[in-house]
Order: C-alpha cells, then sequence, then structure tokens
C-alpha cells in the first residue's frame, strides 16, 4: 500500500478524542483537575481549525490559566480579534469560570458549550463574535481538593476552595489587582477589549427555585447608557432567552432580608443585591465602559442540572449579543467617546442601596424551623418582595479635566497601579506654579478588622482652590480617556471602593494632611 495511503488509513482507524468534561463522564460525579481542563482544552483546540489556545497567565503556583478562544475564521491573538471586530462588526466576549474554585459550574460548563458550538454549523455565534472560554480561572484554588469543601452543596464529590494560592478572594481583587489571576484578566482585558465578560459562580444561601440567577453591574460611576441598555435590553432580553432554552424560569441574583452580605432569612418581604464595589469583576467591567454578567447556579440543586443552566445562560448571552452586535458596540463605544468627552460633568463615587420600583415574585419555599436552623421542606412557596437592587447617588463630584500627582516615591505604586488597570499616566507637567482644587483630609475610619490582608479605609475630605508648586516631571492622569470613569473612581479618596479604600494613600491618612491628587478643574 502506498505511504501516503497508509497514513490515511491509519488516521481514519484512530478513535476520536473524547471531548466530554470529567463531569460528564463520571456519570455528574466529579469535577476536574487542572491538568484534565488544560488537556480538554488542548484536545478541542486540535479537534477545530477555528479552537485557539491562549492564556491568561500564570498562578502563584505557576499553574497555566488556559483560554479557548473560538471564531470562524480563527483569532490568534488580541490584534487579530479587534481586527474583526473593526471590520466585520463582531462582539468580543470573555466568558470566566471557577473563579471561586469551589464553584466549578462554569468550569464544567464552558468546555461543554465550546464543544456543542464547535458541533453546531448552524450556528451564526462562531461567524459572527469571538468568544474566549477561561474555565479554570483559580487554578490553585482548584487543586485543593476536599470532600468538605463547600458543606452544603449538591455535588461534585470533592472541590476545590474559595481563595487562591495567596489566600484572596479574586472576586474582591478587581481594584488592588494583588493576584497574579486578576492581573493576568485585566491585562486580557486591556488588549481585547471584550465587548461583553461573564462571571459563573454558583450561589448558597436563600432557598429558592431559581437554577440560574444573574447579576449586571451595580456601581453609578460607569457609564449611564451601558447601564440603561443593561438594565432595559440586555438582563430582560437575556433571561427571556434563557428561560427559552431551559425552560426554566430566572431572577436577578439575591437572598431575602435585604442583600447578599445583610441576609436574614426569616424576613420574606425583600430581596436584596450585593454591594456596588468595584472589587466585584463584574461592577469593575462596567467601570470600564463594558457589558458585564454575573451568572450564579444555585447550590442545592443537582449538579448535572446546576452545571447545564450554566451553559444555557452563558449559551442565551452569547445569543443576545450575536444577534444584537450593531448596538452592543454602539453602546460600548459612545461609553469611551462619552468619557473622553469627559461627561457627565458630575460623577457619583458613593452610592446607595435602595428599593427598586413595583413588586415581584421569588419563587420558594416553605421553611420550617429545625433546632433552630430553617429547613427546606420541598413545598413550593411564591413570595411577594420588594426588589433592593437599585442604587442612588450619595455622593457626587465634579468631574476634574485631570489629577496631578507630585513626583514622590510613596505615589510610585498608585500610579504602576493605575498603568496596570490600563489608564494613560502622563509625566509631561513642566512643573511651576499650579492653580487646582485640593483636598484637605478631614476624617480617616479604618475597619475594625483586617481584610483580604488589608484594613480598609474610609476617608472624608474638604476641597478648597489652591495654588501649588508642582515638581517637573510630576505625574498627570487626564480624565479625556476611554478609562477616565475608572481613573476617577480609583483616586477620588471619598470614593466607596477605590484606592484609598485599599491603602494605596495611607501616608497621607491624618486629619489635616493634604491629600496628593490634586485636582485640575474645567
Amino acid at each position: 500500500m502506498h505511504s501516503l495511503a497508509l497514513v490515511a488509513v491509519l488516521a481514519l482507524s484512530q478513535p476520536a478524542p473524547d471531548l466530554r468534561t470529567v463531569a460528564e463522564r463520571s456519570d455528574w460525579k466529579k469535577t476536574a483537575r487542572h491538568a484534565e481542563v488544560v488537556a480538554l482544552l488542548d484536545a478541542l483546540a486540535a479537534s477545530d481549525p477555528r479552537a485557539t489556545r491562549v492564556s491568561l497567565g500564570t498562578t502563584t503556583e505557576g499553574r497555566d490559566l488556559p483560554v479557548l478562544v473560538l471564531a470562524d475564521p480563527p483569532v490568534a491573538n488580541a490584534a487579530e480579534a479587534r481586527r474583526l471586530a473593526t471590520d466585520e462588526g463582531r462582539v468580543i466576549v470573555l466568558v470566566i469560570g471557577n473563579i471561586h474554585a469551589g464553584e466549578v459550574c462554569g468550569k464544567e460548563a464552558l468546555p461543554i458549550l465550546a464543544r456543542e458550538l464547535l458541533a453546531d454549523p448552524a450556528s451564526p455565534v462562531l461567524r459572527r463574535a469571538v468568544i474566549a472560554f477561561a474555565p479554570i480561572y483559580n487554578a490553585d484554588g482548584n487543586e485543593r481538593m476536599d470532600p468538605g469543601n463547600r458543606p452544603g452543596q449538591n455535588g461534585p464529590d470533592e472541590m476545590g476552595v474559595r481563595h487562591n494560592a495567596m489566600d484572596l478572594d479574586l472576586n474582591r481583587d478587581f481594584v488592588k489587582l494583588e493576584a497574579p489571576e486578576t492581573a493576568g484578566l485585566v491585562r486580557f482585558l486591556n488588549e481585547w477589549d471584550p465587548h461583553l465578560f461573564i462571571d459563573t459562580h454558583t450561589t448558597n444561601g436563600s432557598f429558592h427555585r431559581f437554577t440560574i440567577s444573574y447579576a449586571g453591574a451595580k456601581c453609578l460611576t460607569g457609564d449611564l447608557g451601558v447601564r440603561e441598555f443593561t438594565r432595559d435590553a440586555f438582563l430582560p432580553g437575556l433571561a427571556a432567552r434563557y428561560e427559552a432554552i431551559s425552560g426554566e424560569k430566572t431572577f436577578y441574583y439575591g437572598s431575602f432580608g435585604g442583600g447578599v452580605f445583610s441576609e436574614n432569612p426569616a424576613d420574606k418581604s425583600t430581596w436584596g443585591t450585593f454591594p456596588a464595589e468595584a472589587r466585584f469583576g463584574t461592577t469593575y467591567v462596567g467601570l470600564r465602559g463594558r457589558l458585564s454578567l454575573l451568572s450564579e447556579a444555585y447550590t442545592y440543586a443537582p449538579y448535572k442540572d446546576r452545571v447545564l443552566r450554566t451553559r444555557d445562560m452563558v449559551a442565551a448571552a452569547l445569543d443576545w449579543a450575536v444577534a444584537n452586535a450593531e448596538s452592543v458596540r454602539r453602546v460600548t463605544a459612545r461609553a469611551d467617546a462619552e468619557a473622553v468627552a469627559r461627561q457627565p460633568a458630575e460623577v457619583v463615587i458613593r452610592s446607595k442601596l435602595v428599593a427598586c420600583p413595583g413588586t415581584h415574585t421569588i419563587l420558594g419555599f416553605e421553611e420550617v424551623i429545625v433546632d433552630g436552623k430553617r429547613v427546606n421542606t420541598g413545598r413550593p412557596k411564591d413570595y411577594p418582595v420588594t426588589l433592593m437592587d437599585c442604587f442612588e447617588p450619595e455622593i457626587t463630584v465634579t468631574r476634574p479635566r485631570a489629577y496631578v500627582l507630585p513626583r514622590d516615591p510613596r505615589l510610585e505604586p498608585v500610579i504602576a497601579k493605575l498603568r496596570q488597570h490600563g489608564i494613560i499616566v502622563g509625566d509631561e507637567v513642566t512643573g511651576g506654579p499650579m492653580a487646582v482644587e485640593a483636598y484637605t483630609l478631614t476624617r480617616a475610619t479604618p475597619a475594625s478588622r483586617a481584610f483580604q490582608g488589608h484594613v480598609l479605609v474610609r476617608a472624608a475630605v474638604r476641597a478648597d482652590p489652591a495654588t501649588i508648586d508642582v515638581p517637573a516631571g510630576s505625574w498627570m492622569v487626564r480624565t479625556d480617556q476611554p478609562l477616565g470613569n475608572l481613573a476617577v473612581y480609583l483616586l477620588e479618596p471619598e470614593c466607596e471602593d477605590g484606592l484609598t479604600t485599599w491603602n494605596f494613600f495611607d501616608a497621607w491618612m491624618k486629619e489635616g494632611e493634604r491629600f496628593p491628587a490634586y485636582r485640575v478643574m474645567p
């Protein structure tokens, strides 16, 4: 037999690779280790030229953070993805799983969805989008598997831990950017500039009948057009598409009794959300002028159901984004243009949670008290609630034309952090007298205990006009740039979750001290 023919016969005789996830192969009892995820993504990439393997970087313990990029035609890097977006009007989407490594639903769901997209020749998604799947974002935490992690979760047999190898919660790291995982993700945001970011989780807390719940960005500092588009178009369209795909109802992520972090399960009159702080990934991306989605699978639902419904939620988001690509691109481009135009003139830097209009219904269960604990009886019961998922301004500032920070070694970490976020920082200041608005610290209140390795600070300041002698080579952060809203948020000392909060300005947290980010007013 001719050698080429022999090669062809041998190739045809090889068994097809098994592209199922560990969850599928174990009959929904187990979840994947890091090496198994990497091997599966590599196999998917090898199985189809429209799939490409890239990386977010490496973890503290040296593990790769694998990403599978799907597009037709294929793309190998950020430049190619952005070129397709510009030339063909595509949307770029980044989806992550396992940010909390005990919450495994996204880790198993995203490779399933990738496999199904590649197998469906009729799907328009790969021809109208560039999709980056990062299923195992907290790779180090994933490897700390134990059956005792996440007690009460309905499968798998064992799972990883919430924190990474640095003992950091990666979904509280999006201001300080201390973890290599967060640094890699933000670098990806800066380079690839996805229009939509999706973060998949698994929630415990209140008993309810939604296998999947969802949320968008909360912070009022983000672009108003993006917030309104998310509220009025994206989230309603997403929910309708998810319900059509899955046959199940969905609702805004939350808990009974006021909010996820102030839960009171006995209070069935309110359903509340999480704070509007940029430390959370979905809100951080909203501050960058992009759409974001939090997907939360219900921990008490069967493991298989949670994984497949997570797949359905992400599929619904991709379908909606592709069908509305022109609108998505228009609203995100307008967010950039508004920021460059330094609009709006007044910027919200601290907000408060308030009730949303109307009455809403939570699909819950009858509950009883057993040994002092609330127990789900399994009998359905619906609860009319006030939805605590809206925010109002608490502190607003006039947007400055720029911030000037004197050349001071103590400020170098601030400048490095701004640049890490993707904010443009110049050092073109020639020096000399400059008219500014200067803050004087009137109060600094540290938290009563450490959080994520920091004692958070809440500052109060007084603003006064001043003329300062600016050293030559001082840093200038202009606000007429696409990330201008984020720059204001990070640099304002009274902000609810800026760099002051996370101790970057602690050297100036004394009553009567001048705050070193001077405001150059329009």
